[in-house]
C-alpha cells in the first residue's frame, strides 16, 4: 500500500484567533470546562452503547444544565489561553501528524546520558531520530512532523532552523500555560510527598501531556491520527507502506511496536478502573476484562505508538481520563502514560482494533545510571523488523552489542517465524527484559496474542 494520506477540504475549520467558526467555539468551551474539572463526570459519560468509539454524547443545547459553569459569554470562548499558542495561524492540510516531545539539553530526570560509549544530549538524539525517521518513512510518505518542547526549555532559534534543513513539514512548538502545568487542584506545596522524587515535575507534565492533553490539542488543529516518536526512538529499516493509511483502511485505533510490562503507580490506577467499571459495567466486555485481569502490568511501550485521536476524546476513554486527571496520581504516584494508554486500549478496544507493527526495525533504550548496572540497558531494546535484510540486521545488532561492556547482562531472544532467519545465530531482540515479552508473545496460546492483532 503506497497511497498518500487524504487531505481535508480547504474549508475544514481550523483554530484561529478570531474564532468565527461556531463548532470550534463549542470545542474550546468543552475543552476548557473539562480541563478545569467543571463538567461533571456523570454528565460527560452518557449511555455508553459501544466499546468501539460510537457513543452518545451530551446535547450541546443542554450544556448549561449539566455544567456548574452555566451560560458562558461568547467572548470567553475566544480566549487565547485555550488555543494552542504557536499553531493558531497554521492551516492543517493533512490529517496525520508525527509528534515528539524533546529536551535539547540533558534529561530533566535522567541527567547526563550516554549511548553506552559516548555522551549524548537531547539535541544529538533528536537529530539522529529525525534522520532515521525521514530516511525510512517520511521521505516516502510525507506528513506533518511537530517537535514539541516545554516552556522550561529555550532552544537556540538557529539550532531549530538547522534541524529543519532537508526535513519538509517539520516545525517546533513550545508547550506553555495550561498545556504544560499541574492539573487543577494540585499544588506544588505537596511535592515533597510525591512518590519517586527523582522524577522531575517536567517528567510528570510529560505523563499528563501524553495521557490527557495531547488529544484535544491535536484535534483542535484538525488532525485525526498521530504517531509518537521519542527523541531516542530510531527506525532502522525502510517502511514500505503508509502506516496511517493502514490504520484507517483496517479500522485500527491504536498501534504499538514493542510490548512491555510496568507497575509503577499501577495500584492506584487499578483502584480507579475497578471503581469505574463497577459504576459502568457495560464499558467493556467480559472477555476483555478477563484478559486484563490475567496481567494488569502488561502494556504497550508507548515511546512509539499510533492512535486514532477520537478514541481518547470519546467515552468511555475520555471519561476515565478525566477521572485519572482529577485524582492527581500522574503526579503524586508517578502513574505513567504507558499504563494509562495501555489500560484504556486493552479494556475499551477490541483486539482487532489494536495493531502490533512488527515489520520495521526499531530501537528505544534507556541506559541505567544505577551504580551496579551503570551504562547498561535498563529498559527497552533493539528489535528486528520481520523481513529485514540479514546483512543489515547483523551490522545493526553487532554495532548495538559492541557499545556495552561485558559486565552488562544483555537480554536477547531468537524467534523462528521468519524463513530468512531460520537457523540464524542472530537475535531478534537485544536489550533489556523487554525482549522476554517479544518471545512470549509468539508462544502458542499466550494471551498477548489475544490482546492485539499482528
Amino acid at each position: 500500500m503506497t497511497s498518500s494520506s487524504p487531505h481535508t477540504d480547504e474549508n475544514t475549520p481550523v483554530p484561529s484567533r478570531n474564532g468565527t467558526n461556531s463548532s470550534f467555539k463549542i470545542f474550546l468551551l468543552l475543552t476548557s470546562l473539562a480541563m478545569a474539572g467543571l463538567v461533571r463526570n456523570k454528565s460527560i459519560y452518557i449511555n455508553v452503547e459501544s466499546i468501539n468509539g460510537v457513543m452518545k454524547t451530551p446535547n450541546i443545547e443542554n450544556l448549561a444544565a449539566i455544567s456548574d459553569f452555566g451560560a458562558m459569554r461568547d467572548e470567553l470562548l475566544l480566549s487565547d489561553s485555550i488555543i494552542p499558542s504557536e499553531s493558531q495561524n497554521h492551516v492543517v492540510k493533512n490529517t496525520d501528524v508525527i509528534v515528539y516531545l524533546a529536551q535539547f539539553g540533558h534529561h530533566s530526570s535522567y541527567g547526563q546520558q550516554t549511548d553506552g560509549v559516548n555522551e549524548i544530549t537531547g539535541t544529538s538524539k533528536l537529530n539522529h531520530s529525525l534522520t532515521t525517521l525521514y530516511k525510512n518513512y517520511v521521505d516516502d510518505f510525507p506528513c506533518d512532523v511537530i517537535v514539541f518542547y516545554s516552556e522550561d526549555d529555550s532552544p537556540d532559534p538557529e539550532l531549530l532552523q538547522e534541524l529543519k534543513k532537508g526535513r519538509p513539514r517539520l516545525r517546533f512548538e513550545q508547550l506553555e500555560g495550561q498545556w504544560w502545568s499541574l492539573p487543577p487542584g494540585l499544588s506544588m506545596s505537596t511535592r515533597r510527598s510525591w512518590k519517586l522524587p527523582g522524577f522531575s515535575v517536567g517528567y510528570r507534565n510529560m505523563i499528563r501531556w501524553y495521557s490527557k492533553l495531547i488529544w484535544p490539542y491535536l484535534d483542535a488543529l484538525g488532525y485525526t491520527h498521530v504517531m509518537r516518536m521519542d527523541d531516542d526512538s530510531y527506525i532502522y529499516s525502510t517502511i514500505k507502506y503508509n502506516l496511517f493509511e493502514y490504520m484507517r483502511d483496517h479500522n485500527k485505533r491504536y498501534a504499538f511496536r514493542q510490548p512491555c510490562t510496568d507497575s509503577v503507580g499501577i495500584g492506584h490506577l487499578n483502584d480507579l478502573m475497578d471503581e469505574f467499571l463497577k459504576d459502568n459495567p457495560n464499558a467493556t466486555t467480559p472477555e476483555l476484562l478477563e484478559h486484563y485481569h490475567q496481567d494488569r502490568k502488561l502494556g504497550f511501550y508507548n515511546n512509539w505508538f499510533m492512535a486514532d485521536i477520537s478514541f481518547f476524546l470519546s467515552p468511555p476513554g475520555s471519561t476515565f481520563l478525566d477521572i485519572v486527571d482529577r485524582s492527581h496520581i500522574m503526579y503524586t504516584q508517578r502513574t505513567n502514560d504507558l499504563l494509562i494508554q495501555s489500560t484504556l486500549a486493552r479494556l475499551f478496544l477490541q483486539p482487532k482494533e489494536i495493531q502490533w507493527f512488527q515489520d520495521f526495525t526499531y530501537q528505544h533504550v534507556t541506559i541505567s545510571r544505577r551504580k551496579v548496572e551503570s551504562g547498561c540497558p535498563s529498559v527497552g531494546a533493539l528489535t528486528r523488523g520481520e523481513g529485514t535484510d540479514i546483512s543489515l540486521w547483523r551490522q545493526r545488532s553487532d554495532e548495538f552489542i559492541s557499545r556495552f561492556s561485558s559486565a552488562c547482562h544483555l537480554h536477547a531472544t531468537v524467534r523462528k517465524d521468519d524463513r530468512a532467519f531460520n537457523n540464524s545465530a542472530y537475535y531478534d531482540c537485544i536489550g533489556s527484559k523487554l525482549c522476554t515479552m517479544e518471545i512470549l508473545a509468539f508462544e502458542n496460546g499466550h494471551y498477548l496474542q489475544k490482546i492485539a492483532s499482528h
